[in-house]
């Protein structure tokens, strides 16, 4: 039985990054291009950190060659390229348009309810205090 890996093997670093510019990049498919068994790619790549780094410098790639696809079709006149753009790019959704999600928020705090003899002290306390002790009503 074969040795398991501990890194990606070389020439990983180019063969991903041109798997990932042409839009083939996937853990399964980089595996099968690499040699290497599924399982042991995905350990190598928790596991090292070069192999991490190698790993996240092709998804990048990857990233910015998907995006400006979207872009193109974005500029050329897609509606839903152009939202998905403003989604992701933004955080804008038609369901958000402030794209914060920070909208108003009102708080009304009210005081416990009196029993009713309390009530009635207040009320009469607040007739006493007008003018004309509450008369004109």
């Amino acid at each position: 039985m074969a040795r398991p890996y501990t890194s990606l093997p070389a020439g990983a670093k180019n063969h991903l990054e041109a798997m990932a510019a042409n839009g083939m990049l996937s853990e399964s498919k980089a595996a099968t291009a690499l040699g290497m068994p599924i399982d042991q790619f995905k350990r190598v790549i928790a596991d090292d950190a070069a192999s991490k780094q190698i790993w996240e410098n092709a998804l990048s790639i990857e990233k910015d060659e998907l995006l400006g696809k979207l872009w193109s079709l974005a500029d050329g006149g897609d509606r839903q390229a152009a939202t998905t753009l403003l989604a992701v790019r933004h955080g804008l959704t038609e369901k958000q348009p402030t794209g914060g999600g920070g909208g108003v928020t009102v708080n009304f705090t009210l005081p416990a309810a009196l029993d009713p003899s309390e009530y009635m002290k207040t009320v009469q306390s607040a007739q006493k205090a007008l003018p004309d002790g509450g008369a004109n009503e």
